[in-house]
């Protein structure tokens, strides 16, 4: 089982799938030889011809491990004609007609592909050379036409399924990775879409007035309203809040649920008055919809790049922002909630990421291994966000 798993671990589906097909053709001139009545006179010949490509399809993608699209075409094309061209040579019908169903095979594979053109070259291959094979070895026009058909169905229905399964199953994981970044209650970011798009945001905040600043905002006894009235009204809450937040936040800030009764604002703020005003706004928008009040803690500080290793990160620059106004919301409660406790704080000096070497990161990770494609596992977290109160 393990030398199993080296081998699946070695090979994507592509190329594992190009394998056992051509693998499967491999043993073609023993039967030849053993039955030469299998073939047309003369034939012998080209099938050790057409064997030969395919040994060679074989050992190239047993040595390649991983072929790249373009590589595939060509192999694709060679096994197309190798396929056709064993389908003419074999004297029984029957099994030329078995043999030459093969065709789909590869157009199907090509399907796994995004590269489009690939798939639609080699499809149409496949079904140039299947027609050009029923047109010769097919005795009256009607058993033509009723072969074709069912030759061009057996080859595009499985590439099409091939294209509309992949294609469904990018949509699903697009729509996963938005959703594990939104909040599903309230559509706003979660903390986790908030910290994905953190760099970004801190490298338009140094293009700009090159202050970044963070409002943290806590509802006030929150817990008393899911007590009193029920988690339905209490959600009815977070939407209204959400939907104050989201009518006066300042262009080009960025605004998430970061708890379960917490939100956050990250926005450009020229200083510390700027920045208080802001905080006071939301705090007023947020009574006036909502059956609540709000302690907002805020902060802001000048932001500078450096390309010192030990720079502080962008996780570094966050927690610590996070961190001071997490504070100013406990002195907010402290202080009789419903109020906006606003600092400034010095310069911090953030370690800018570098953006080619993560691309060129992300471009270079090969496919997934076969083995990786049917073992991997999905593991979802549920973030159970407790309402308490602070």
């Amino acid at each position: 089982m393990s030398v199993v798993r080296k081998v699946l671990r070695r090979y994507d589906a592509r190329s594992m799938a190009t394998l056992i097909s051509t693998g499967g053709v491999l043993p073609l001139p023993i039967f030849a030889v053993v039955a030469p009545t299998t073939l047309r006179p003369g034939g012998l010949i080209p099938l050790l011809v057409i064997w030969c490509f395919i040994a060679t399809a074989f050992t190239v993608t047993a040595c390649r491990h991983r072929l790249t699209d373009w590589q595939f075409a060509v192999l694709g094309g060679f096994g197309i004609i190798g396929i056709c061209g064993t389908s003419l040579i074999l004297a029984n019908p029957r099994p030329s007609i078995a043999v030459l169903g093969l065709v789909a095979v590869i157009p199907t594979i090509a399907a796994m592909s995004p590269v489009l053109p690939v798939s639609l070259s080699l499809t149409a291959m496949a079904v140039v050379g299947s027609t050009t094979v029923l047109a010769v070895t097919t005795v009256s026009i009607p058993a033509f036409i009723i072969s074709v058909g069912a030759m061009i169905g057996s080859i595009t229905v499985p590439v099409f399924l091939v294209v509309a399964l992949r294609r469904s199953l990018e949509m699903t994981l697009d729509r996963q990775t938005r959703l594990s970044g939104i909040d599903p209650l309230t559509g706003l970011l979660n903390r986790r879409g908030f910290l994905a798009r953190v760099s970004q945001l801190l490298a338009a905040v140094r293009v700009s007035t090159g202050w970044v600043g963070i409002l943290l905002m806590d509802i006030d006894h929150f817990k008393k309203i899911n007590d009193q009235y029920g988690h339905l009204a209490g959600d009815g809450v977070l939407l209204s809040t959400a939907a104050a937040i989201r009518e006066v936040a300042p262009a080009g800030s960025v605004v998430c649920r970061f708890g379960g009764e917490e939100f956050l604002v990250f926005c450009v703020a020229r200083d510390e008055d700027e920045l208080r005003r802001c905080a006071e706004q939301f705090r007023a928008a947020v009574a006036e919809i909502a059956p609540v009040t709000m302690s907002v803690g805020g902060v802001c500080a000048p932001l500078v790049t450096s390309t010192r290793s030990n720079a502080p990160s962008t996780d570094d620059v966050i927690g610590r922002l996070l961190g001071r106004a997490d504070d100013c919301v406990y002195r907010a409660k402290e202080q009789g909630r419903d109020i906006a406790v606003v600092e400034s704080m010095d310069p911090i000096v953030w370690r800018k990421p570098n953006r080619t070497v993560a691309v060129e990161l992300n471009e270079s990770t090969p496919a997934a291994s076969l083995f990786e494609l049917f073992s991997r596992r999905t593991d979802e977290s549920v973030d159970v966000q407790a309402s308490g109160e602070r």
